[in-house]
């Protein structure tokens, strides 16, 4: 072994080395060179930012916060491991004084106590945004998300921390934001509950407001969330007995048959059947449906999606000795309550009305139509000039035992017209109401002199 370290002089190559790197570390503290280098993403400071609010109501928008700085400096210091920290970069804002906009600001550079200059930046300048900032509240929306329990409607969410928000920002950009939207989850849940929900800024459209320097005084609000029980209810109706038409002999018809209705939970157990009101069987026109408005008990609401109104039709059994004839009438009997002082000429412009009869068949061929008219009274001076819907009451003599008129009212529309025919039929703007409050505006123009009715009915003055 002591040969072979002899034979190599491993001891006296390692001692040269290590005299080698004396030698270095000397060279390096004596002549130490002067070398440049760059600082990278050093973090820009801004000042000045209290008085540039307080003069002039501005504030800083946005601007870069990162630059790199260019040094050059001895050796020993710029690779000092804490001579980074040293460098800073600075930018005063408290010198602009020409309003809102943007500005190109060259920064300060500090080395601190470091024997170091700097020689330029990257960029050579900072962007800075400024803008008059002001406050706005905008209210809050919360909808759910989620699919509660089997048999339970989640309700609207309510806020209870806050129903609006405090925004700040530009005015301009203010202006985008119309609400802050949030949604909450309620998969599961089978009852009322309160919980967390993160809210967003959003503009009319319901997109939501990105890339802006709007700031929200919150990002998360409570909101509770009620719980409700659904209930699937019967509608039903109420039927009043006629001359010829007994609730037994007819069939019954609502659509929807039932509603979900949600409410408290004690409240939809105490109701077993929404009725929706009384029909009369004579006035009730046969495979003619009746709408209906849904009354709600008080306590409980239409679920999503319900309709408010029902339609309702009668028809008869088919096992019953119940038949009906529908008739078109074409007999008008006009009366001119202001017939002696009316300067005005009348006609009528419905050519016919169909009504519709009641009874067996044998009864109903009996009927004789030249029996049926319908009578119109109006006063021709109170609704003026132009066309007018009045009311018509069916008037029938003579009518076989047995056989039922279904419904008399009618609605008939007229037309009063100047003397001699004259084209007046601009009407009067205090007497365009007909009698029972259904006036039309004026259609037609022209006049007709009075023609007395004809034997089949036909037009009447």
């Amino acid at each position: 072994m002591k040969q072979f370290i002899k034979t190599h002089d491993i001891w006296l190559r390692l001692l040269s080395l290590l005299l080698a790197f004396v030698l270095w570390l000397v060279v390096r503290d004596i002549e130490n060179p002067t070398k440049p280098t760059t600082i990278r993403d050093v973090p820009v400071k801004l000042t000045g930012t209290e008085q540039l609010m307080s003069s002039y109501n501005l504030s800083v928008i946005e601007y870069t916060t990162t630059i790199d700085v260019r040094v050059e400096g001895p050796n020993n210091e710029i690779t000092d491991s804490t001579f980074r920290k040293k460098v800073t970069a600075t930018i005063d804002v408290a010198d602009i004084t020409d309003g809102a906009g943007e500005y190109a600001l060259t920064p300060q550079i500090s080395t601190g106590s470091y024997n170091v200059d700097s020689t330029g930046t990257e960029p050579t300048t900072v962007r800075v945004l400024v803008d008059k900032v002001t406050t706005a509240t905008v209210p809050v929306r919360v909808e759910t998300t989620g699919t509660a329990a089997d048999g339970i409607r989640p309700g609207t969410p309510e806020p209870t921390t806050t129903k609006e928000v405090t925004i700040s920002g530009p005015e301009a950009e203010l202006r985008e934001v119309a609400y802050a939207y949030g949604t909450i989850d309620v998969t599961g849940k089978s009852s009322t509950f309160t919980g967390e929900c993160s809210i967003a800024l959003y503009n009319d459209a319901g997109e939501p407001i990105t890339g802006t320097h709007v700031t929200c005084q919150t990002n998360t609000i409570t909101v509770r969330v009620p719980i409700y029980p659904v209930e699937s209810v019967p509608l039903t109706v109420s039927l009043t007995d006629g001359e010829t038409l007994k609730e037994e002999q007819v069939n019954v018809s609502i659509n929807p048959s039932s509603i979900t209705l949600i409410g408290d939970q004690k409240t939809l157990a105490g109701i077993t059947e929404i009725n929706l009101g009384t029909i009369a069987l004579d006035d009730a026109r046969t495979g003619v449906p009746v709408e209906m408005e849904i009354p709600l008990p008080e306590g409980v609401r239409l679920d999503s999606g319900q309709p408010s109104t029902a339609q309702v039709t009668i028809s008869v059994k088919e096992q019953e000795d119940v038949s009906t004839r529908k008739i078109q009438l074409t007999k008008f009997v006009p009366t001119d309550t202001a017939q002696e002082e009316t300067p005005y000429s009348v006609r009528v412009l419905t050519e016919s009305v169909e009504i519709e009869l009641r009874g067996s068949e044998s009864a109903l061929g009996q009927v004789d139509i030249n029996s049926l008219s319908i009578g119109l009274t109006f006063d021709s001076v109170s609704l003026g000039l132009g066309t007018h819907k009045v009311k018509g009451v069916v008037a029938a003599t003579g009518l076989p035992p047995g056989v039922t008129m279904v419904g008399s009212d009618v609605e008939v529309e007229i037309e009063i017209t100047g003397p001699d025919g004259e084209e007046t039929i601009a009407p009067p703007e205090d007497t365009d109401t007909a009698q029972d409050g259904s006036a039309e505006t004026a259609q037609d123009e022209g006049a007709d002199t009075d023609a007395a009715p004809s034997e089949e009915g036909g037009d009447g003055a």
